[in-house]
């Protein structure tokens, strides 16, 4: 968490969320992907989210960048309620950046290009000032001999670095990441998961959907726990991965290897 943040936080001051999602329900059909979920996410905050697979965990991402629609209750960034209509999310989306379990690279560009196009068409940058920042997040990420590369070049987890720079190139507020290394072979987790240990250390906001259960525990802020919909337990990572206080959260964890 951000250093400043923190120290309100402990001095017993209010620090209004980032994003704050009030009873929130989405359904597919019968199906309550989302079935009253309520969270609110600190500026510098480092939110883990897990959960058994289908819990609603991507869902909540999804709704928060407006892929897809809530059927009740409300998201709001910075207090205000997330828009219904496209024109206003594509303005909100230039806040949020989002990384997927698929790299979604485009195939036919370089690695730089891919990282340019965001602020180029979306943001209207300058070549030369977007190439700078591109290439200035491709080293941040460990992939500044890349930039002329084609995705189909590289490693799952050098796409997926790229895929990191490119939400960072539109300077987002908050970055969403769902479940980002589950594509990955086990050799190049590690690269991705430093890249995320490195932004959560430099303050930025972060909401991470992940089976990933030593980087919830070593760099989250808080925990959150899913199922079915709904949201188990929240706590500091020590609580969750050490004194559980629902039955069901020390059975998914023991199911993983995890014993309080």
């Amino acid at each position: 968490m951000n250093a400043a943040i923190q120290a309100e936080l402990q001095a017993g001051n209010a620090v209004p969320p980032v994003l704050a999602y009030e009873n929130v329900r989405k359904r597919y059909g019968s199906f309550a992907a989302l079935d009253g979920v309520s969270l609110e996410v600190r500026k510098g905050e480092v939110i883990c989210l897990i959960g058994p697979s289908g819990s609603g965990k991507s869902t909540l991402l999804r709704c928060t960048n407006g892929l897809d629609s809530i059927d009740g209750g409300r998201i709001l960034l910075d207090g205000t309620p997330l828009p219904t209509d496209d024109k206003g999310m594509r303005l909100v989306r230039r806040r949020m950046g989002m990384v997927f379990q698929s790299f979604e690279l485009f195939p036919h560009k370089t690695v730089l290009a891919n990282v340019t196009v965001g602020p180029t068409t979306v943001l209207g940058m300058a070549k030369p000032a977007a190439v700078a920042r591109a290439e200035a997040l491709l080293d941040k990420v460990g992939l500044a001999d890349k930039a002329g590369s084609y995705p189909a070049n590289l490693s799952g987890g050098q796409q997926q670095r790229v895929a990191i720079a490119r939400a960072l190139a539109m300077e987002p507020e908050v970055m969403l990441f769902d479940e980002p290394t589950s594509a990955l072979d086990p050799e190049t987790i590690g690269e991705v998961l430093t890249v995320m240990k490195r932004l959560a250390e430099e303050g930025m906001t972060m909401i991470v959907v992940t089976h990933e259960m030593s980087f919830a525990r070593r760099v989250a802020d808080r925990v959150v726990v899913f199922e079915r919909g709904a949201i188990l337990e929240e706590g500091p990572p020590r609580q969750i991965f050490e004194t559980p206080q629902v039955t069901r959260t020390k059975d998914f964890l023991s199911h993983l290897g995890w014993e309080g």
